[in-house]
Parts: C-alpha cells; sequence; structure tokens
C-alpha cells in the first residue's frame, strides 16, 4: 500500500508509459551495469590500475545517456574512452584485446543511440573512429608484437566491426521509418486540411447558387413589382405610392446586400463573374453559335411554349444538359452530325441527343487531364429537378444522351416511388435499346463512361462544371 501510494506520487499515471521516459530509464540502468561490469574486468582481468580504471570506465559508460541529450558529442566522448582503456594496462594472453567484451557491449549501445538520435552520418563517423583507435592501439599500443598477439587484435576488431555495424544498420532503418512515417502523416494532415478547405468551398459554392437562385430572383421580382406599381394603378394615394417606394428602395439595397454576399461566397481563387443563369429558351442561340462556328448540327423542337409553365431550375438543368451533350459530340466525334430533339409536350420535358460516328476525338479531347465528369454533371442535373438520364450508343455507331425533365413542380418531389417506377419501365426496354448499350443515369444510379467509335470517353472536363455555379444577385 505504502509503495503503490510513492509510486503514484513520483510517477503519476498519465506520465508512466511514455516512450522517451521509458528509453531514459533503461538508458541509464544499463549504464550503471556497464559501469559496474566494465571497471570490474578491467581491474581484475586486465589489471589496470583502480582509479584510472573507475575514472575511463564512468566517462566511457556515462557517453549513453550523455548522447541521449548531445548525441555528437557523447560519441566523441566514447571514442577517445576506447582509445584510453586498452592502454592503461597489460597485454594478457588469452583475454579479449584491445575490445574489452563489456566496452564492445557499451560502445555498441553508443552507436546504437547515436544512430536512433541523430544523423546516420554521426553514426557512421563514430563507427568508423571506434574501428579506427581501437586499430590504433592494437598497433601502436606498449605491447610487444607478435603474430599471435596480431592476430588476436584482428579478430577482436573484426567481432566488434561486424557486431557494431549491425546495430548501426538497424538503428539506421528504424531512424528512416520514423523519418519516412512523420512524412506520410504530415502529407496525410495537409491531405485532410485541403479536403476540409474543398469541402467548405464547395458548401459556400452551393450556398452562393441557392442565394442567387430563389433570394436574389425573389427579390428582384419585389423590386420590379414596387417600382412598377404607381404606373399600374394610377390612382392609388399618395401614401400609398410612398410605401412602394419605399419597397423599392429596399429591396434594391437588399439586393447590393445580396451582391456582396455572393462574392465573399464565392471561392476566391474561381474569378467567376456575376453573371445571370442561362434559360432553357437560350438553347436555340447556343446552337446557332455552334452552327456559326462551323459544327454540322440541327434541332427540331415540339410541344407547347415552355414560356412560363417551366421551372427556372429546370430550364437550366436542360440548358446545360444539351450544352453538356453537344460539347461532348464536338470534340469526342469530330466532324460528325448533331440532331438535337426537344420535346415540351405532356409532363415533361424530353430531350434528345444524337451524333454519328465522326472522325474520333480531337488532340484537346485526347489530353484532357479531367475525365468522367461530363456525364456525371449531366446525371446530377437530371437528379437535381427530379428526372433522368439516358446516355449510349445510338443506332448510327455515334453516342446518344437523353433526359427526360419533368415539368410540374410536383413530380420533382415525389421521392422514390416515381425513382423505382422510372427504373420498372427502364427495365422493359426493347431489344434495340439494350443492343445500343444505352445506360440510365438517375440520382441513385452509379454515373458509368460510356465512349464512343473511337474509343475516347464520351464525358468532358469540369470546365462546364464550373461554369455551373456562375450564379449572381
Amino acid at each position: 500500500m505504502l509503495f503503490s501510494k510513492l509510486f503514484d506520487r513520483f510517477l503519476p499515471p498519465d506520465r508512466r508509459f511514455n516512450p522517451e521516459a521509458l528509453a531514459w530509464v533503461a538508458v541509464i540502468f544499463t549504464a550503471i551495469v556497464m559501469l559496474a561490469v566494465e571497471s570490474s574486468i578491467a581491474v581484475g582481468v586486465h589489471e589496470v590500475p583502480v582509479a584510472l580504471a573507475f575514472i575511463v570506465t564512468v566517462i566511457h559508460a556515462g557517453s549513453m545517456p550523455l548522447s541521449m541529450l548531445r548525441p555528437l558529442f557523447g560519441a566523441i566522448v566514447s571514442v577517445i574512452a576506447c582509445g584510453v582503456l586498452p592502454l592503461l594496462g597489460p597485454y594478457l594472453s588469452g583475454a579479449p584485446w584491445p575490445w574489452m567484451v563489456p566496452m564492445m557491449i557499451t560502445q555498441t549501445l553508443i552507436i546504437l543511440i547515436v544512430g536512433l538520435r541523430a544523423h546516420w552520418g554521426v553514426a557512421l563517423a563514430a563507427l568508423l573512429a571506434s574501428i579506427a583507435i581501437s586499430a590504433a592501439a592494437a598497433v601502436f599500443g606498449h605491447i610487444q608484437y607478435s603474430e599471435s598477439r596480431s592476430d588476436s587484435a584482428i579478430v577482436n576488431i573484426v567481432v566488434f566491426s561486424c557486431i557494431a555495424g549491425g546495430f548501426y544498420v538497424a538503428a539506421v532503418i528504424v531512424q528512416q521509418w520514423h523519418l519516412i512515417r512523420s512524412q506520410l502523416l504530415q502529407e496525410q494532415e495537409n491531405t485532410a486540411e485541403e479536403h476540409s478547405k474543398r469541402v467548405v468551398v464547395e458548401e459556400k459554392t452551393r450556398i452562393a447558387r441557392e442565394l442567387h437562385d430563389i433570394v436574389a430572383h425573389s427579390m428582384s421580382i419585389i423590386n420590379i413589382q414596387a417600382s412598377s406599381a404607381p404606373f399600374r394603378h394610377p390612382n392609388i394615394d399618395s401614401d400609398v405610392e410612398k410605401e412602394f417606394e419605399d419597397i423599392s428602395v429596399s429591396a434594391r439595397h437588399a439586393l447590393t446586400e445580396m451582391r456582396g454576399l455572393l462574392g465573399v461566397l464565392r471561392n476566391d481563387d474561381s474569378g467567376q463573374e456575376l453573371a445571370p443563369q442561362p434559360k432553357f429558351s437560350e438553347v436555340e442561340g447556343l446552337v446557332k453559335k455552334a452552327q456559326q462556328a462551323g459544327v454540322n448540327v440541327t434541332m427540331e423542337r415540339s410541344g407547347e411554349p415552355l414560356d412560363h409553365s417551366l421551372r427556372d431550375s429546370t430550364g437550366l438543368a436542360g440548358y446545360r444538359i444539351v450544352q453538356e451533350a453537344l460539347s461532348n459530340a464536338i470534340r469526342h466525334a469530330a466532324e460528325s452530325q448533331i440532331h438535337i430533339k426537344v420535346d415540351s409536350g405532356g409532363t415533361a420535358l424530353w430531350i434528345n441527343v444524337v451524333n454519328t460516328a465522326g472522325k474520333g476525338p480531337t488532340e484537346a479531347a485526347k489530353n484532357e487531364a479531367h475525365r468522367h465528369q461530363g456525364l456525371i454533371g449531366m446525371r446530377e442535373r437530371a437528379a437535381s429537378v427530379g428526372g433522368e438520364l439516358r446516355t449510349g450508343w445510338s443506332s448510327s455507331g455515334g453516342f446518344e444522351v437523353e433526359a427526360v425533365l419533368p415539368l410540374a413542380v410536383a413530380d420533382a418531389h415525389k421521392g422514390d416511388s416515381d425513382t423505382s417506377k422510372s427504373h420498372k419501365t427502364d427495365s422493359h426496354k426493347t431489344d434495340s435499346d439494350k443492343t445500343s448499350g444505352r445506360e440510365v443515369l438517375t440520382g441513385t444510379s452509379s454515373g458509368g463512361t460510356a465512349k464512343n467509335d473511337t474509343g475516347a470517353d464520351a464525358d468532358d472536363t469540369a470546365d462546364q462544371s464550373q461554369g455551373d455555379e456562375r450564379s449572381n444577385a
């Protein structure tokens, strides 16, 4: 009981298994043991004077804890002690010389400690210096030279060199392993930090896009309605007209604040301008620009006009899908014929973009760094409004993209029941659809990668995905 209390007082539980503390305890204990053994053998076997033996062995054994604090200084002191101790006593036939066994063990442990605590070059220098100074002691000692004695010294030095060299190699391996492990941990921390920053930036971008699509649009409508109210209702009282004017001013101020907030929430490195989001009615302009650039593209429309029945989010998704599919066909099927069909009849907006085989991908498409982004972006666009996307081979050997986007607001929120129904419908496709390799990409499916006849991936880089995030007030 008393021992337990003393143990808890001088060595708290949180410090009992500290690796550094345990290493110090082991080194000090080993140094004391080696001091006793080394001094006893130096006096009893090698007939070294007691005072000199004690002084030199204290210095040599004390180099072990000294190497824990100052590896270079500890190595130097130990090498000097190793060179002095063999010269203090006469050579005795049959006794290990110039390395006494305890001295050999102590010096090997010192080299191990230096190899773990300092640069590998310091430990290597200590090893080579120990071998050199022991060889010098054997050559220039005060003993009488003979063939047998020199052979004994050579064997002794070789044994020490092999043992100490093995411990040195082990120390270098352990040290390099710890160094590599620390570097890997640092890289993992850096990667985790970059990932967290990227998540924050993506969240900011999402919030900025939602603010633009929802709040800024509503504030603009309020501003327009309040500003035009006196002209649409000329007989209203002056007080009411003043109220409308105040509402208009407040709305304009709110829009100004919204623009500032959007600027803060955007990615600082994106450099994106505050441009309005495109509408689906601008698809025809997109096709005309492609035609002016020499692209063989045609467009066919059918169904009811979509002036007021199409939601902004659905229109934006449809525009981006057409833009992405057209861009993919231009890059991955050069000089192909592209045909776009749009049908707004019924309760859904049907989009079909198909291209012929063409001459394969362009050089820019072959060297793209980011792949598989186009199909994923189109899939996410369709899923965001409750629609679905199909991609695959066309009957002409080219590539086909088909999107079905619901027009009604309720259709985008029916949940998993509608999704499962659509999956059931897709499962009963005709044999021609199956042989065409068409793939259904919905919000819950894993977006695959389709290829055109040249083997190039029918996807796009992230440039259009970045353009999707151009939201503003």
